[in-house]
């Protein structure tokens, strides 16, 4: 079955990299496996001869110092000029029903997917041995949110970066409603 499968879940990819350029790796096996055309083995699969075969480029891009959630660097997948052309030629391959589905799937996650790049926590040891997690939120490049905190130890500075990176919105509605406290209390 694999074998069978493998030409459509290789275009079906090539298909959600084409509408994302750099979309996180991660974020293109979410789409892929959201079709119910394949599973995680053939969706890793039909990856892994992509990025063989050059039809798709994944790498951490070297200006970006974004980590996931297991503080690893993020990886991007763009689509290579090879890829482009195999996808043009064998996109109406596509079962109609899995573009329509993939099209509205990447719009209504395009927020998702944005915040995840904006929404940014790394955690740094300093030179006292304490442990320094670094918040950011970022909008068009600039930075909209820094917060620097020291922990005592690794392992609370990792939990509050995975905290902040997913109830950062909590996060960041508390403090706007205890400043907007504070600055009508002083009036």
């Amino acid at each position: 079955m694999l074998s069978q499968n493998l030409p459509i879940n290789k275009l079906i990819l090539l298909y959600i990299t084409g509408e994302v350029p750099g979309i996180r790796r991660t974020q293109l096996g979410d789409a892929a496996l959201a079709t119910l055309s394949m599973d995680y083995f053939e969706m890793a699969s039909a990856l892994d001869e992509l990025i063989k075969t050059r039809l798709i480029h994944v790498a951490a891009r070297r200006d970006e110092k974004t980590l996931n959630a297991h503080e690893r660097e993020v990886e991007r997948c763009d689509l290579t000029a090879e890829g482009r052309l195999v996808l043009n030629a064998l996109n109406d391959q596509i079962p109609a029903s899995t573009r329509r589905f993939l099209t509205n799937y990447l719009e209504k996650n395009a927020l998702k997917r944005r915040t995840e790049d904006q929404i940014t926590a790394t955690v740094e040891e300093t030179a006292r041995g304490m442990y320094r997690l670094i918040c950011r939120n970022t909008s068009d490049g600039d930075e909209t949110f820094l917060l620097k905190m020291t922990f005592p130890s690794e392992k609370l500075a990792k939990k509050a970066a995975a905290t902040w990176r997913y109830h950062y919105d909590d996060i960041l509605t508390v403090l706007l409603e205890v400043f907007s406290e504070d600055s009508d209390k002083e009036q």
